[in-house]
């Protein structure tokens, strides 16, 4: 049984006909706000900047939960990046009630600019959450991993264990995978690690010392391109170690029967956040939505079950042993990060352009 908190929730009976005359009422202009007796309505529009199977398995289970015990229902807006959710912030015509911003700083940045809610913490239990993964603005959503990666009938003796196994030709031959884009790609700090910096002290990049490294194995390199190609790449030889998103490794793995495996030790990983949009339609249902994710364990796992990229980020007593054992290596959770690194997404928004560039420049050397 899931658990949730009912006496918030619309219910059967007479809420049942408040729902139908609010949906009504919605339909003409009310987007949904809550009844007298604190029973919620109408849709929740929501902007959506990830997509594909994110979308459906949310679909499937935690909104679909929702739906199923609120009657509230929530509709996908894709959009490939921030850019729209800001525009519209600006103008101040917000269609959305939930807001999947891409990364920590696009939410931080919302935030100082007026353009969130604050969570209502006497609906929505962030105490459950793991310290760190939520602010008066937001939770921390979708982790996404970027971890070393191989073949592992390539390797049957020793295994790689650190970035520096990538420049370890004798022992690990092969082909080498790396995103080409190294914003979401670790490949910059990869290079790095291997290099010997500290973890600790990977920020600010030395990107000319990552790059001199990188030229080392340059003619070693196969660059992947999107997340399908990435495995696309592993499964049919073209590479047989390297870096990929650890919810890619999982599709190659337990969907495709790749014997693909992986190391969060010097793996990357950053998030997410879930936000509500300051003027938001149905705020209040949004509460409430929140709400519900975070005390829907079955669905957590039933989503993460299928996309290894937790959503909330981590709650509390969550471990990666609470999940299918297919699922469990993938997951960037629990004792799965300790030895895992969290990228510096201040670092990048200050520096992208310039990082970008830079590479791009050695790419075509």
């Amino acid at each position: 049984m899931r658990t949730i908190r009912r006496h918030r929730l619309l219910l059967a009976g007479a809420a049942t006909i408040a729902s139908a005359v609010a949906l009504t009422s919605c339909s003409s202009g009310d987007a949904g706000a809550p009844a007298e007796d604190g029973a919620i309505s109408g849709d929740i529009l929501f902007y959506d900047t990830s997509g594909g199977q994110v979308w459906e398995e949310l679909d499937a289970t935690l909104f679909s939960d929702f739906t199923e015990d609120t009657g509230v229902t929530v509709t996908d807006d894709y959009n490939e990046a921030a850019t729209k959710f800001f525009a519209a912030s600006e103008a101040g015509q917000v269609p959305w009630s939930l807001a999947f911003l891409p990364t920590v700083n696009d939410a931080a940045k919302a935030a100082e600019d007026g353009y969130l809610e604050k969570i209502d913490t006497s609906i929505v239990p962030v105490d459950k959450l793991v310290e760190g993964t939520y602010d008066e603005y937001g939770i921390e959503v979708g982790t996404f991993g970027m971890v070393l990666t191989w073949d592992d009938e390539a390797y049957p003796d020793e295994k790689p264990s650190e970035m520096a196994d990538l420049w370890d030709l004798e022992t690990f031959p092969g082909k080498r995978c790396f995103f080409n884009n190294p914003q979401y790609g670790w490949t910059l700090e990869a290079a790095l690690l291997a290099d010997g910096v500290a973890p600790d002290e990977l920020y600010p990049l030395d990107v000319d010392r990552a790059l001199a490294k990188l030229d080392e194995i340059k003619s070693d390199i196969t660059w992947w391109t999107s997340g399908a190609q990435s495995i696309e790449s592993l499964e049919n030889g073209s590479c047989d170690i390297g870096i990929l998103w650890a919810n890619r490794a999982f599709v190659a793995a337990s969907e495709n029967g790749f014997p693909a495996s992986i190391t969060w030790n010097q793996a990357g990983y950053s998030n997410s956040v879930w936000s509500i949009p300051a003027g938001a339609p149905n705020a209040a249902a949004a509460q409430e939505l929140l709400a519900h994710v975070i005390e829907n364990t079955e669905g957590q796992i039933a989503f993460a079950s299928k996309v290894p990229t937790p959503i909330p980020a981590s709650v509390i007593g969550l471990e990666p042993t609470s999940f299918p054992e297919d699922v469990q290596q993938f997951l960037p959770i629990g004792d799965n990060v300790t030895d895992a690194i969290k990228q510096d997404i201040d670092y990048y928004s200050e520096n992208v352009d310039e990082v970008l560039d830079q590479f791009n420049r050695w790419l075509g050397e």
